[in-house]
């Protein structure tokens, strides 16, 4: 028995569904990574030039209050750490 083109069209389109899952969750989960290696690295001592850039950065760039408030203690944490 064939499916109707309704039927089709349901399938293609929950099937883009679940691809446009996958797609976020991979872009979700390399943003971790990428976000865990920065911050690995800036928390070391010796790194003083990638924090003082990452610092600017984040400041310049993360204007939305909840974001701010959520990074916040971050700032503080690496603004506190030796300036060598």
């Amino acid at each position: 028995m064939s499916r109707t083109l309704e039927q089709k069209i349901a399938d293609a389109e929950a099937r883009l569904q679940r691809l446009k899952a996958k797609s976020r969750s991979l872009d979700t989960a390399q943003k971790v990574v990428v976000g865990a290696a920065l911050l690995a690295k800036v928390r070391k001592p010796e790194e003083v030039q990638l924090r003082t850039w990452l610092l600017q950065f984040l400041k310049a760039e993360v204007t939305r209050q909840a974001d701010v408030t959520r990074i916040l203690p971050l700032i503080n944490e690496l603004e506190a750490l030796p300036e060598q």
